[in-house]
């Protein structure tokens, strides 16, 4: 999860596994605010926050002060030459202060969507040898952190264009594997795309490594819906974002992906699918479906999903009790029979109906979970 007001204290009023730290007051140019002087208090904060739920902390590393950028003049999201090229040196000093104060308390991301002008500037191959100063900087200091790859949206073709040229460095000179444990993607599909576009989106994304021979975990580190580069997504039901968060994590899961960050919990609506009302407290139909999809799927072991006829499925297994998971994105719904020993089914609001003589379940764009055993 995401919450922008962590460096407050707050944090989701939902079980959470780890935050990241972005949008959220951390940033290299929040933290170092003059040369060589860096204001620790925010990021602190933060970390004790996360700490307190049981939240592992990711912080992702960057954007670059005016003072240390090459480019200082160059345009980006937040403030002139925060996405240009630092000066190496300053970099490096930046990345080894931030892992000296916290070690391995928390774990390290390299940027925020490289392919994306508004957050990177430069060339792959400079991020490339961002990445490997970062890691050695890290573990200088903290041999055991987590250092995650810089994040990248898939979405566009320009975009998968400049995944592939960052991670040919691999085979080019630059061992990109070793310096990180984990690549980052975020899945972002287009904003009238559905939660089950991620699916082509990481089978490429998987494609490229695997030529440029990289085998690692991956996590989606951002994840919404309806985004549309600044424009204003377009507007859908209460039900169906509810919908969309079930499916957005049922899909991950299925995919192996190893940690997947919903932006956000306190989300002002540049998406479409928000989790909590405009007081940032209170629980949406969408907050709500990520508890239960937590409670679905915590301490099970999920198999791939398929779709036959319009209809998805998934199977997870807890302990002898296998979880069937059922949802048809489009069209009208449909009937499913649900029978076998000790057989129910849960509703996308929780609902949970028996069925000790089997019973039929209208299917439709909102997940339910089938159990038996």
């Amino acid at each position: 999860m995401h919450d922008g007001r962590v460096t407050q204290g707050s944090t989701p009023d939902a079980p959470v596994g780890a935050l990241r730290f972005w949008d959220s007051g951390t940033s290299w140019r929040e933290l170092e605010t003059r040369p060589g002087q860096f204001t620790w208090s925010g990021l602190d904060t933060a970390v004790v926050a996360a700490e307190s739920v049981g939240a592992r902390p990711l912080l992702v590393l960057g954007q670059t002060p005016p003072f240390h950028a090459l480019r200082p003049g160059v345009e980006s999201a937040y403030g002139a030459g925060a996405a240009s090229m630092p000066e190496l040196g300053a970099w490096r000093r930046y990345v080894s202060a931030v892992a000296k104060r916290y070690g391995d308390r928390i774990d390290y991301q390299v940027w925020n969507e490289a392919n994306v002008v508004n957050y990177w500037a430069g060339t792959p191959r400079q991020m490339a040898e961002l990445t490997v100063v970062a890691s050695q900087s890290i573990r200088q200091v903290a041999p055991r952190a987590t250092v995650v790859a810089p994040p990248f949206v898939l979405r566009l073709s320009g975009q998968q264009d400049y995944f592939t040229e960052f991670w040919s460095w691999q085979s080019r000179g630059i061992d990109l594997e070793s310096a990180v444990d984990a690549v980052a993607v975020n899945l972002y599909p287009l904003a009238e795309g559905l939660p089950e576009a991620q699916v082509e989106l990481l089978e490429q994304a998987r494609d490229v490594l695997a030529m440029a021979g990289v085998e690692l975990p991956v996590w989606n580190t951002e994840i919404n819906f309806g985004l549309g580069g600044g424009l204003t997504p377009p507007p859908i039901s209460p039900e169906r974002q509810r919908a969309f968060v079930l499916r957005n994590f049922l899909v991950n899961a299925s995919l192996g992906v190893q940690r997947v960050y919903w932006y956000r919990w306190d989300l002002q609506p540049i998406a479409n699918t928000l989790l909590t009302t405009p007081d940032f407290a209170t629980p949406t139909l969408a907050g709500r479906a990520f508890s239960l999809v937590h409670d679905w799927l915590n301490g099970t072991r999920v198999g791939p999903c398929a779709s036959t006829a319009g209809v998805w499925k998934c199977t997870a297994r807890a302990g002898r009790q296998t979880r069937t998971f059922w949802w048809k994105p489009n069209g009208r719904p449909t009937q499913m029979t649900v029978r076998g020993p000790g057989a129910s089914w849960t509703d996308a609001a929780g609902s949970v109906t028996r069925c000790p003589e089997g019973c039929r379940v209208t299917v439709d764009e909102s997940p339910v979970m089938v159990t038996s055993g």
